[in-house]
């Protein structure tokens, strides 16, 4: 307990703290904030493909997102170390901190999978069907990265409200699972593609062979 109060109370850490500078608290959270919307936003938006949204998009160019989301990574990381150390106390004494970091590992690893499962042909890529085990990796990844934030956020907030945020959580869990499932319902039902926008166009066979 000495040296956790010894890292808190380090002159650098007293200064990020307290200090009224821009430079200070401000800009670590900030960085801290853009680091996750990199990081975060892009592999949600990624998961989000894979697991059966938006699925007229081709998938291939994604790819070029994950130098972003390695860069988003590399700023959580510098910056979470600092807003630990200015805490590590309470941050180590609270179960919702321990929850966050399992699930930002968890999600790394299932993101790391998705990269190599997913993106490894992409020449390929957008010419053959999902497998249900990309889809379960994306799932997993989104689900990771939703625990991952709400975890984040509720480090700051009493056992009671804690509490009620994840029975909220829960219920929107279940509603957005009946969501998903009313909307493919009735994607079924009026018939429409999952097919990446222009495969079903037809091309000309002198167009395909060069006009020969």
């Amino acid at each position: 307990m000495e040296f956790l109060a010894w890292i808190e109370n380090t002159g650098f850490s007293t200064w990020v703290r307290e200090s009224n500078s821009p430079f200070g608290y401000t800009l670590v959270l900030y960085l801290h904030s853009v680091g996750l919307g990199l990081l975060v936003g892009f592999s949600t938006v990624i998961g989000l493909r894979i697991f059966g949204f938006a699925p007229r998009l081709p998938l291939a160019p994604m790819a070029k997102l994950f130098p972003f989301m390695v860069v988003g990574f590399w700023l959580c990381v510098v910056t979470g170390a600092v807003l630990l150390m200015i805490a590590v106390q309470g941050f180590l004494a609270n179960v919702v901190f321990y929850v966050k970091l399992g699930a930002v590992i968890v999600a790394a690893v299932f993101l790391r999978r998705l990269k190599s499962q997913v993106f490894g042909d992409l020449a390929s890529l957008d010419s053959r069907p999902l497998s249900s085990s990309d889809k379960a990796v994306a799932g997993a990844l989104l689900a990771a990265w939703g625990v991952a934030v709400v975890a984040g956020r509720l480090t700051a907030y009493h056992p009671y409200t804690v509490l009620s945020t994840v029975r909220a959580c829960l219920v929107s869990i279940v509603l957005l699972a009946v969501a998903i499932l009313i909307a493919r319902y009735v994607r079924r039902l009026f018939g429409w593609s999952d097919k990446p926008l222009g495969a079903n166009v037809r091309r000309h066979p002198s167009v395909v062979h060069g006009g020969r």
